[in-house]
């Protein structure tokens, strides 16, 4: 008759046997589970999200979820079909010693994606130089934020080699809490809005207010 009492060397005995087994039944069952979160999650179309990109060769979105309720509502205020508004950390370095963030950012763009960028100087200049910045002049005359300094800038098209002089960006510098909280490292940094999202007015009140909660941190509120 066999031994069925559970004993430590009977347990040992079975898993040295079957552990091959069982450690294959895991697997298939995380990447199944896997899969039916992927496919079962609901996905939010781009044109019902604000996707903000903390673009440089450190960031961390977690210091400003807690603002995210109250971003997404500065959003649909301006457009109610917007869903959600969510940060990225997208590593960028210098393009010099790494390409890879400079084809990780172009690949996004391409793809549509992103309607706000916190940009690093390297990644300021790359989003300069890939001609996707949105001229922030008109809606600076409009008011919106007067209370950050204007990167005023040049892009020379490649093709007809024709250089516009635009306002690519807001500078960061002022905005002590992106550091003081560990999120982003603000010095020489700038607040971008790539012309080829579909949100653009509802990213400029997300930015807005954004700005009015860090400028709140830092006290200056």
């Amino acid at each position: 008759m066999p031994d069925t009492k559970l004993t430590m060397q009977n347990i040992r005995d079975h898993l040295r046997k079957y552990g091959v087994v069982y450690v294959v039944l895991i697997v298939v069952a995380s990447v199944v589970t896997s899969l039916l979160w992927t496919m079962t999650t609901p996905v939010i179309p781009d044109d019902q999200r604000i996707l903000i990109y903390m673009a440089d060769a450190f960031s961390d979105v977690k210091p400003l979820e807690p603002y995210n309720e109250a971003l997404l509502e500065a959003a649909q205020a301006v457009d109610p079909d917007i869903r959600e508004v969510a940060f990225e950390s997208l590593m960028f370095s210098d393009p010099e010693n790494d390409y890879t963030g400079v084809m990780l950012m172009m690949t996004r763009l391409v793809a549509g994606e992103g309607d706000m960028f916190l940009a690093g100087p390297d990644a300021a200049t790359a989003l300069l130089q890939s001609g996707v910045c949105l001229d922030l002049e008109p809606l600076r005359q409009g008011g919106w934020l007067t209370e950050l300094t204007p990167w005023y800038a040049d892009y020379t098209a490649p093709e007809t080699e024709q250089t516009t002089h635009l306002l690519a960006g807001m500078k960061l510098d002022s905005l002590g809490a992106l550091v003081d909280m560990r999120a982003f490292q603000n010095e020489g940094a700038c607040l971008v809005l790539p012309m080829n999202s579909p949100n653009t007015d509802a990213a400029a009140a997300v930015a807005s207010e954004l700005v009015r909660l860090l400028k709140e941190a830092d006290g200056d509120a």
